[in-house]
């Protein structure tokens, strides 16, 4: 037996630079897909989760109204940095502290959703005391930045409650 040359006697180990570049080529565009489509989930629980809390602001209300037999009041504060306030006997300015006795929401991140309200006499509704009915069938949209994606809050005459959406999964179309 001869003695074979250097690079038939060791086994190929390692990789090309092309491999190398091909590897990191692969992994950039895996990386790229997946923070699109987490900042899309992101946005997408933000939305879910700021409807989801108007929706039981707007139930802890109408029970506010039947357990003190009083009217309250729900004013809203629309565009991209909104707020809601709730308060007994009127409406309130949730933009001035102090002002809605019950309870205060405003937009934790002003400018990624904006808040509109359709069918209400001057961005408020109210429920009543005997049965928690509202005074107008309303309701109150959220939209995303820059997106079509939306929830709407339906607020029938009766005081019910529902959500929809167009573009949000979990929710009924609207």
């Amino acid at each position: 037996m001869g003695i074979l040359p250097l690079s038939n006697r060791q086994a190929y180990r390692g990789m090309t630079l092309i491999e190398f570049l091909i590897i990191i080529g692969i992994m950039a565009i895996t990386a790229v897909a997946s923070v699109s489509s987490f900042t899309s989930i992101v946005r997408n629980y933000r939305i879910s989760g700021v409807a989801e809390q108007l929706y039981y602001q707007l139930q802890y209300a109408r029970s506010e109204a039947v357990k003190r037999n009083a009217t309250v009041y729900v004013s809203f504060s629309t565009g991209d940095s909104w707020c809601y306030g709730i308060n007994v006997g009127g409406t309130c300015d949730c933009t001035t502290a102090g002002s809605c006795g019950l309870a205060t929401t405003s937009a934790s991140a002003p400018g990624l959703i904006s808040l509109s309200t359709s069918g209400m006499t001057g961005n408020s509704i109210n429920f009543e005391g005997t049965h928690g009915a509202a005074n107008a069938s309303g309701s109150v949209t959220l939209t995303l930045f820059g997106q079509t994606s939306l929830i709407t809050l339906s607020i029938s005459r009766f005081g019910n409650l529902q959500l929809c959406s167009t573009g949000i999964s979990g929710y009924t179309a609207c």
